[in-house]
C-alpha cells in the first residue's frame, strides 16, 4: 500500500511524499499555489504510476484550497502528467478535468470511458 501525505505546508505551497508501509519514501513533489493557480515546482519519483499518484494528490490539495489550473514546467513532462492532460504544447491544465481523467491503472487494464 502507498500513502500520499502533504508535509511542510506553508503560506502558498506545499510538499507531498509517497511512503509504502515500511514507511519508505517513494517519491515526492513540491508545488505552489496561489489564487487560481498552481505549479509544480518538482518531482521527482521513479515510478509513473506513484508519479501520477503524487500529481494528482497536490492537485487536490490545491484545489480544496481555491486553484483551478495548474501549470507544469516542460522538464517535468512524463507519461504521467500526459495522462492528466498535458502536453509538449499545452503545459497548462484545469485541475477538475485533470482529476476526472482516467487513471494510469484504468488505461492499462482498457477500462476507460473513451
Amino acid at each position: 500500500m502507498v500513502s500520499f501525505k502533504p508535509c511542510n505546508e506553508t503560506s502558498g505551497g506545499a510538499y507531498y511524499t509517497a511512503r509504502n508501509e515500511n514507511g519508505e519514501e517513494l517519491g515526492n513533489c513540491s508545488f505552489e499555489y496561489a489564487g487560481f493557480e498552481m505549479r509544480f515546482t518538482s518531482v521527482s519519483c521513479e515510478d509513473d504510476m506513484i508519479r501520477e499518484g503524487l500529481a494528482r494528490s497536490a492537485m487536490n490539495y490545491c484545489a480544496n484550497r481555491g486553484a483551478y489550473v495548474c501549470y507544469l514546467g516542460a522538464d517535468m513532462l512524463s507519461p504521467a502528467f500526459v495522462r492528466l492532460g498535458f502536453t509538449k504544447d499545452n503545459l497548462t491544465v484545469e485541475i477538475p478535468d485533470a482529476l476526472a481523467s482516467s487513471c494510469c491503472a484504468c488505461k492499462e487494464k482498457g477500462d476507460t470511458d473513451d
